[in-house]
C-alpha cells in the first residue's frame, strides 16, 4: 500500500501524539519538575567576608555570584534564583532541595586547591599544615576534575582525579620530579586532604587526590573544583526550608484557568469556524500533549510564571490557525475552489505567522539571556509553545485539513464559515 506524502505526514503526527501521550501520562518516569513556588525548597542567605589578600568589592561579588552559579548547576539544582542582596550578600533559592545540609556546605566552600611542598628534605610524617609550604600549583590551573572507585570500587571507597592545562602540568611534572620518592601534600580550603607520596616524575598533568572520600564526597569535591574557588570565604548568614510560597490553592487555581481558557478558545474555533475549527481544535490538542510531553523531556521547571507562559502560547497558537482560515475564507468569496484556497491562504498566512512568532522568539531569547530564575522559566515554557504551535499550525492543521477534502459531503464553502 503506497501512502502519499501528506498521509505520510499525518501518520508522523499521530505517532509523535502517541508517543507523547505516553511521555505525559507516565509519571514515574518523566516527572514534572516544579519550582520554588510550587513545591517549596531552600532559601539561603551567604555574606562574602575581607580576607588579608582579597577585600569584597563588586568585581569580587561579580566573581562570587558566578561561581555559586557554577556550583548550583554542578549540583543539579532545576532553575535556582541566585542574586545580589547589598554589598556584600547572595540570595540563593533552590527548589525541591532534598539535603539543605549538604548544599549549605558544599554552596559556602571556598573550595581553594593548592598543592604543597615539605619544609624539609626527609620524607614528612605527619600531614600537619605547619609541616608544608605553598607551591604555584592551584585549583585555578584545572581542565578537569572527576570522582572515579579506587580499584574495584567494592571496599576500596573513592578518589578524584584531575587534569591540568599546559601551565599546570608543567608545575605539576616540575614538583614530583623535584620529590621523587617524598611526599608531597593537596590542600583543600586550608586543610591538608592528602599527602602521596612521589614514586616518579609525572609529566602528562594528571593527578589523583585520595582521602577515603565516600561516593557522594569524591562527587562533591570534583565539582566544587570544576565549578571554581570562591575568591573569598562566604558566611551563613539566614538559611531556611520554604513550604510551597503560592499554595495549592494558587495552583490550582492557574491550572484551572488554562482550562477554562482552552475550553473557551475550542468552542469559539468551533463555532466560528466550523469545520476548519474542529481542525484547529484537534490540532490544539496535540499541540497541548506535544507541550507537555517537552516539558518532562527536558526537563522544564514548571513555577507559576512559566505555566502562565504555557497558558499565553495557547492563544498564540490558535492565533496562526485564525489567520490562515481568515485568508482562506476570502479567496473561497472569490470563487476559487477548496483546494485552492486552502493552498493560497497558508501561503498567504505563512509570512505573517513567521513574522509575529519570530518577534515573540527574539524576545523570549532576551528574557532568558538576561533574565533569572522565575523571568527565565516565563520565557522558555514561551519559547517552546511558540515552535511547537508553529509546527501544529502549518503541518497539523494543513494535513488534516486535506484529509477532510477527501472526505464527501464535507467541501461545500459553507462548512468552513462562508456565507455565498
Amino acid at each position: 500500500m503506497k501512502f502519499t506524502p501528506r498521509q505520510l505526514v499525518l501518520l508522523l503526527v499521530v505517532a509523535l501524539t502517541l508517543g507523547a501521550m505516553y511521555v505525559v501520562q507516565e509519571g514515574r518516569q518523566f516527572p514534572f519538575k516544579l519550582g520554588l513556588d510550587i513545591q517549596g525548597g531552600m532559601h539561603l542567605v551567604l555574606e562574602a567576608k575581607d580576607t588579608a589578600q582579597v577585600k569584597v568589592s563588586d568585581q569580587v561579588m561579580v566573581s562570587v555570584v558566578q561561581v555559586i552559579r557554577n556550583r548550583v548547576d554542578q549540583y543539579g539544582v532545576a532553575e535556582p534564583v541566585i542574586q545580589r542582596k547589598g554589598e556584600r550578600q547572595v540570595v540563593i533559592d533552590m527548589p525541591g532541595l532534598r539535603n539543605p545540609d549538604e548544599a549549605r556546605s558544599y554552596l559556602g566552600k571556598t573550595a581553594q586547591l593548592v598543592f604543597m611542598e615539605p619544609l624539609q628534605t626527609s620524607p614528612v610524617k605527619a600531614a600537619t599544615e605547619s609541616a608544608w609550604s605553598p607551591t604555584p600549583l592551584t585549583g585555578k590551573m584545572l581542565m578537569d576534575a572527576k570522582a572515579q572507585p579506587v580499584g574495584s570500587g567494592i571496599g576500596g571507597g573513592w578518589e578524584v582525579q584531575l587534569k591540568f592545562n599546559p601551565e599546570g602540568a608543567k608545575l605539576f611534572g616540575e614538583l614530583t620530579s623535584k620529590y621523587v620518592e617524598k611526599q608531597i601534600a593537596i590542600q583543600l580550603d586550608d586543610k591538608i586532604i592528602s599527602a602521596p607520596r612521589v614514586n616518579e616524575p609525572i609529566l602528562q598533568g594528571d593527578a589523583v587526590i585520595t582521602g577515603g572520600f565516600s561516593a557522594r564526597e569524591a562527587q562533591l569535591l570534583a565539582s566544587q573544583l570544576k565549578a571554581g574557588a570562591l575568591p573569598v570565604p562566604l558566611v551563613e548568614v539566614e538559611n531556611r526550608v520554604v513550604g510551597a510560597s503560592l499554595g495549592t490553592d494558587t495552583v490550582t487555581s492557574a491550572i484551572r484557568a488554562g482550562v477554562v481558557g482552552f475550553v473557551l478558545v475550542v468552542l469559539f474555533m468551533l463555532l466560528y469556524y466550523r469545520i476548519p475549527g474542529l481542525v484547529a481544535d484537534l490540532a490544539l490538542a496535540i499541540y497541548a500533549i506535544l507541550v507537555l510531553a517537552i516539558f518532562k523531556l527536558i526537563p522544564v521547571t514548571l513555577t507559576v510564571p512559566g505555566i502562565a507562559g504555557f497558558i499565553l502560547s495557547i492563544g498564540m497558537a490558535v492565533d496562526a490557525n485564525v489567520l490562515i482560515f481568515e485568508r482562506t475564507k476570502e479567496e473561497l468569496k472569490r470563487g476559487r475552489s477548496l483546494y485552492s484556497a486552502i493552498e493560497i491562504g497558508f501561503k498567504r498566512a505563512f509570512t505573517a505567522i513567521f513574522d509575529s512568532n519570530s518577534t515573540t522568539l527574539l524576545t523570549c531569547a532576551i528574557l532568558y539571556s538576561l533574565g533569572t530564575g522565575l523571568v527565565k522559566g516565563f520565557a522558555l515554557t514561551l519559547a517552546i509553545g511558540v515552535l511547537c504551535s508553529l509546527f501544529t499550525a502549518i503541518t497539523v492543521t494543513r494535513a488534516l485539513l486535506h484529509q477532510i477534502l477527501e472526505a464527501k459531503g464535507l467541501k461545500h464553502p459553507t462548512y468552513f464559515g462562508v456565507k455565498l
